[in-house]
């Protein structure tokens, strides 16, 4: 039976969604100087950045911050970036002294732009940015200087002396990801590209050769690489547990002070974490980045049941924040199934059961974004806040999303709201099927907000209702909003093939739209701009459509602070509410 019978109903379920938002998160970027861990946290209403010694929390910036870079061992200051447009992904860069804070400083010279990696040692910094016009590499050594320009989006990830490497999209066309290998000093880049498979991480070694994470159609290894004939071959280990695991991907890999290689694989939506290749008791869950501090290691850590963490990996907490009780008892089991899609492929999916929901009860299908992403065993406040409401969840991780093989990403990739929104469907009707959904919903941000459009535009009648938020439209026109990072991106992911562009596109089909729909889209988008959204609308209304839509009022792609869910959950869940049955 529904849960929500009346208003109070309602405003109980608001209440404690508002407070489960409020939760602190934590995250590690690295121990600096002082054998301080350097932390972005959830805190305070914002994404911001601080410094821990074991006793005292110490907040480093002013304002809130966008993306913090991985802090090398030892390091006095912190360097970071901050969104100057409102939201809009206009970056400029910072940075911040650990023994003194507040007194943050503007790196000179850096113009706005789209800054999607960053790295730095006491020289220098290293970032790639995007323009409307191109997307480049730079470095900082006093002022800013272009190393070289790129032909498509990319991220970094090391830097030693003259040398820093990433991952990017280097062959847009192919859909697989490269290696980057940058010689600061001749401006010279060497592109890494392993034979059927994708670079997806990049680190150098104290003595110079490089490591580098590959993932294959099937699974995910590791090869050494020369920086300066880009010859390579795998990576032997002192200990073989790593290759037994058989991960499919990685979440990090690192050097601990004394050499020693870090790496924490994943597999199944979930991350085991190898110490030279031997496997280190840690909870289950995901981890993130693993390091040294005062001689203990330390990560991130989350669960669908547990909001980002700093712990030690002897089992005890460092940085957390408290889950309230009624948390814990509306997510009643999370559960993983492979669920068979048209095409006998199994499409690996997360389930939480709702105390509040029953079985069978209200299910929602909730899309990642992406779509090269992957729902794992990591907290997901949209998922919590949905079982708070009254609602089973079911979480597939359709064709194109990271985790599960090479292959499986790139079936995505020239098909958008093709084999991928036949996977959802597949996990909707599993949870029809196998008990779990008396009704089903859907729901969605960015790439899931498009999912969330096809399938209502594509599948009607299929959904109860769905809520679309930051959701792409109209390929089309948003192509010609991107700046050369989002142009590059769209390439990609339809293999060259812009002729796809109308077909694959919501707005083309509007005369179907037929079931309750909720816009929910942030004013100041760049990546999935309001324009072409307005445009949907407008054709709706033409058409003799019905939906709601709630314009988040400056509010850029990224959720970087507090309000930010709130203004994307309150009107969702109201709405979902609103259409809830039995």
């Amino acid at each position: 039976m529904s849960s929500v019978k009346c208003t109070s109903d309602y405003s109980r379920i608001l209440e404690e969604v508002i407070s489960l938002i409020n939760i602190e998160m934590y995250s590690i970027q690295g121990v600096g100087s002082g054998e301080r861990i350097v932390a972005t946290a959830l805190r305070e209403g914002a994404a911001n950045l601080y410094s821990y010694d074991g006793m005292n929390l110490v907040k480093l910036n002013k304002e809130p911050v966008s993306g913090v870079a991985r802090v090398p061992y030892g390091a006095s200051r912190v360097v970071f970036t901050r969104d100057v447009a409102r939201g809009r992904e206009q970056h400029l860069l910072y940075t911040v002294s650990l023994d003194s804070p507040g007194e943050e400083e503007r790196v000179e010279g850096v113009e706005p732009s789209r800054i999607m990696g960053v790295v730095y040692d006491d020289e220098k910094i290293v970032y790639t940015s995007a323009t409307m016009r191109e997307i480049a590499i730079y470095s900082v050594e006093g002022k800013p200087r272009k190393i070289a320009a790129l032909p498509g989006f990319a991220t970094l990830t090391d830097l030693s002396g003259n040398t820093a490497v990433g991952v990017g999209a280097l062959d847009p066309a192919s859909g697989r990801f490269q290696g980057l290998v940058v010689d600061l000093a001749s401006g010279e880049v060497k592109v890494y590209k392993p034979e059927n498979a994708s670079t997806t991480y990049m680190v150098i070694h104290p003595e110079g050769w490089i490591v580098a994470g590959v993932e294959g159609p099937s699974g995910a290894w590791l090869e050494r690489v020369d920086p300066d004939t880009m010859e390579s071959r795998k990576l032997e280990l002192p200990h073989g547990d790593l290759e037994e695991f058989k991960p499919t991907s990685f979440n990090y890999i690192g050097f601990l002070p004394e050499g020693s290689l870090v790496v924490v694989g994943r597999k199944n939506g979930r991350s085991r974490i190898f110490l030279d290749g031997k496997q280190v008791d840690a909870p289950t869950g995901i981890h993130g980045g693993v390091y040294k501090w005062r001689g203990r290691l330390v990560t991130t850590y989350t669960s669908l049941k547990t909001p980002p963490s700093i712990m030690s990996l002897e089992g005890s907490r460092v940085l957390a924040g408290e889950v309230p009780e009624y948390v814990e008892e509306a997510i009643s089991n999370v559960g993983f199934e492979l669920v068979e899609s048209y095409d006998g492929s199994k499409v690996p999916t997360f389930i939480i059961e709702s105390s509040r929901a029953g079985k069978p009860g209200p299910t929602i299908t909730l899309v990642h974004g992406g779509p090269f992403a992957e729902t794992a065993d990591i907290w997901d406040v949209f998922a919590a806040s949905l079982a708070l409401a009254g609602f089973n969840i079911v979480m597939p991780n359709y064709r194109g999303s990271t985790g599960y093989g090479e292959e499986w990403r790139l079936r995505i990739v020239g098909d958008p709201c093709g084999g991928e929104l036949e996977d959802i469907v597949a996990a909707s009707r599993w949870a029809l099927e196998s008990g779990l959904a008396s009704s089903l919903y859907i729901m969605g941000y960015s790439y899931g907000g498009y999912m969330t459009m096809c399938a209502l535009t594509r599948k009607p009648g299929f959904y109860k209702a769905g809520v679309a938020g930051a959701s792409v439209v109209d390929w089309k026109e948003m192509y010609e909003l991107s700046d050369a990072a989002f142009k590059s991106f769209i390439t990609m992911l339809f293999a060259g093939k812009m002729e796809l562009l109308g077909e694959r596109s919501p707005i083309t089909y509007v005369d179907n739209l037929r079931d309750p729909l909720m816009i929910v889209h942030p004013q100041n988008d760049s990546r999935t701009p309001l324009k072409p959204v307005l445009r949907f609308m407008e054709e709706a209304l033409e058409k003799g459509k019905s939906f709601e839509a709630y314009i988040a009022p400056d509010m850029g792609h990224a959720v970087n602070k507090v309000e930010d869910v709130f203004k994307i959950l309150y009107p969702a869940i109201a709405f979902l509410l609103r259409h809830r049955s039995p």
